[in-house]
């Protein structure tokens, strides 16, 4: 249990540092609460025995090594990179007449 407790707080750290460091700001409560539910149901997981505690902590900081390597941007809080390209309005030349 105290291998998924550490891997919380770590978790909890890398989602506050990223956000601090990109937004400059402390995170939304939301994203906070997600990762701390997901740690929750991992110490529930644990509670089945002995492997199964073997298996929580190692997917506890398996998630840990994605937030940090910023694998899933939407959960983590990092930023999110589009893959769809956007066309930039031109702007029409002097005396053209835009419909």
């Amino acid at each position: 249990m105290r291998g998924l407790i550490l891997a919380w707080a770590v978790g909890e750290g890398i989602i506050i540092y990223r956000s601090v460091k990109v937004n400059h700001a402390p995170p939304m409560p939301g994203a906070l609460l997600a990762s701390s539910g997901l740690f929750i149901l991992l110490a529930i997981l644990a509670e089945a025995g002995p492997e199964a505690a073997t298996l929580a902590a190692v997917l506890a900081w398996g998630f840990d090594a994605a937030a940090f390597l910023n694998l899933v941007p939407q959960v983590t809080g990092g930023k999110v990179t589009s893959s769809v390209k956007t066309e930039s309005a031109s702007q029409p030349a002097s005396g053209e007449v835009v419909a």
